[in-house]
């Protein structure tokens, strides 16, 4: 048995950010794993995969999140709508490692922040 993993396209980069982010042992209170290829300008998000984790049963796609900025130039405006659909998409519930709300908003906060991260030139 054997898993193939075709090599990315040229501009795809990728990240995990989690919370806590002390270190890769903890349990996340949210993460967000994000890949986002852009255009060979750098100026639009060719394509993007959004997955979070620890705000349902099990990892999400955030699919429309995605779908706002896949083929969209890059703006501020743009990873704002995309942050806020993905927290829509999350279904956290509370617990004692944060409320359901909270981990709403991280959801927002992670996917600006690693969307950000992406896009910045190296």
């Amino acid at each position: 048995t054997e898993i193939q993993i075709p090599n990315p396209l040229p501009h795809t980069r990728g990240v995990y950010l989690k919370l806590p982010a002390r270190s890769m042992v903890d349990l996340a209170v949210v993460g967000a794993a994000i890949v986002i290829t852009l255009d060979d300008k750098e100026k639009t998000i060719a394509d993007a995969k959004i997955v979070l984790g620890a705000v349902a049963p099990t990892p999400i796609r955030a699919h429309r999140a995605e779908d706002i900025i896949k083929g969209k130039a890059i703006s501020n405006k743009l990873i704002e709508e995309a942050a806020e659909a993905a927290a829509e998409e999350a279904k956290p519930i509370s617990d004692l490692r944060g409320s359901a709300s909270y981990r709403k908003e991280m959801v927002k906060v992670l996917t600006t922040r690693g969307i950000r991260q992406l896009i910045t030139p190296a």
